[in-house]
């Protein structure tokens, strides 16, 4: 039997194509191996080379150099022989790992890697394939339990997933450990072995080394059928998640509000989930057990409260009832601006840009912005009486974190509009020749 006629080989490079069909991608379609050198990434790339001759696509592999190794250097050079021997087209990235104190180095490594194999993907327009296994899947399902994960934790790695615009694909996800070395030894493949496997201070060698093997022996089928669980998970968390965003649809004012009563009218259950939907959309890491609670628990404050809930990127608010997204500010706020007229000038701190332009201009017209002006008398068009901003604000429901930095535009010192959220308001008594356009951004 050659190498190509493997059943492992065959399984492989039925799924690849198999799943590249499923998600209507050509069977031409450039393959990306995240090649190490161990044996299980060794294996995938004799099938990805299978492929090749089958489906005649272009193959790349990606060795990620993280430096944490006296032994690296000799991996890569093993790795680049290996390609040109087969006619592979060898990409070799060398990253930096934060190894402090404060970082997990399995989670630094990880993230770097990957952001690597990602990078050489985008570029070629390909499709990012590892080469994890039935027991890797073991080991996921078990940290997740550990970590207490929900539904969609537990549905551990998907066999096809998508990091961003790049599809990862895992073909070997139903294969067990034993029959891809076995493969490897019979066909006298060459790999290398990674020291760092054997040390069980990392969370994964520690069940891979000490804990699986003991289950493995009292249970042989445990991979498959902790395999069928990890997949019930998937088809539940998808169904959720479906559910969930259409909730998180009717709840949305906008993509950093949340309509309080809507969201608090939902079971508390459907509450968590709708908040980690709004997470995700905002594109970070959903909140935690107990920082979701927190924050659903602002739904219940007293009316005129507004309290918050911290992240590293920002702070969830309550005010008038609406949950509210506010981003850590990252540029300063202009006291005064002045601005050229028929010209958009950006406001960075109001995501937009404003445009003045003026019919039957003077000579001496002169066109400003300023901000922080809430002691500023105004009477806003269609107003019967005049107050000052800071009234205004209370009036129109301006969350009080934003006040600040909501401009007022000045024509030769006289007060003409204002901007709130994307709206112009002008102020009595109107100069009918000015006009002023805000535009998000």
């Amino acid at each position: 039997m050659t190498p190509l006629q493997a059943p492992i080989i065959e399984h492989i490079v039925n799924r690849i194509a198999t799943l590249l069909t499923d998600v209507k991608r050509a069977l031409q379609t450039p393959l990306v191996v995240a090649y190490s050198g161990g044996v299980d990434s060794t294996v995938l790339l004799q099938a990805v080379i299978a492929y090749r001759d089958q489906f005649e696509c272009p193959i790349h592999a990606v060795y990620v150099h993280h430096g944490l190794s006296e032994n690296a250097d000799d991996w890569a050079r093993h790795c680049e022989l290996q390609c040109r021997l087969e006619d592979v087209e060898f990409h070799q990235y060398r990253v930096a790992v934060d190894t402090s104190s404060r970082k997990s180095l399995e989670a630094e490594a990880r993230k770097v890697r990957y952001n690597a194999l990602l990078e050489v993907c985008t570029q070629i327009g390909g499709v990012l394939l590892l080469g994890q296994h039935a027991e890797d899947q073991l080991e996921t399902v078990l940290l997740q339990l550990k970590r207490g994960a929900g539904p969609q934790g537990l549905a551990g790695m998907g066999e096809v997933q998508f990091r961003g615009e790049t599809l990862v694909m895992r073909p070997m996800l139903a294969l067990e450990k034993a029959a891809i070395v076995a493969f490897a030894e019979e066909e006298m493949l060459q790999w290398v072995e990674d020291e760092s496997n054997q040390q069980n201070s990392f969370d994964r060698n520690f069940l891979r080394n000490e804990i699986i093997p003991h289950l493995l022996e009292r249970w042989p089928q445990l991979t498959k059928t902790v395999g069928r669980s990890a997949e019930l998970c998937a088809e539940q968390s998808a169904l959720v998640s479906e559910s969930a965003q259409q909730y998180f649809k009717e709840c949305k004012r906008t993509d950093l509000r949340l309509d309080g009563e809507k969201l608090a009218a939902l079971s508390i259950p459907w509450q968590a989930m709708v908040i980690r939907a709004w997470f995700k959309a905002q594109g970070q890491l959903a909140p935690s057990k107990a920082q979701a609670h927190q924050v659903l628990a602002m739904l219940g404050a007293k009316h005129d409260a507004t309290p918050e809930v911290n992240f590293k990127w920002g702070r969830v608010i309550r005010f008038d009832h609406d949950l509210y997204w506010v981003v850590n500010d990252t540029c300063e706020i202009p006291e005064r601006l002045e601005l050229a007229l028929g010209q958009y000038i950006p406001l960075p701190w109001l995501r937009g840009q404003v445009r003045v332009t003026i019919t039957e201009e003077k000579n001496n017209d002169t066109v400003s912005l300023q901000t922080n002006a809430r002691n500023l008398r105004v009477k806003p068009k269609g107003a019967n009486v005049s107050k000052l901003l800071k009234e205004w604000f209370k009036v129109w429901r301006v969350p009080r974190w934003k006040r600040d930095g909501v401009p007022t535009v000045f024509l030769n010192e006289t007060p003409v509009a204002i901007i709130i959220d994307d709206k112009v308001v002008y102020l009595q008594p109107q100069v009918e020749r000015i006009h002023v356009a805000f535009k998000p951004v």
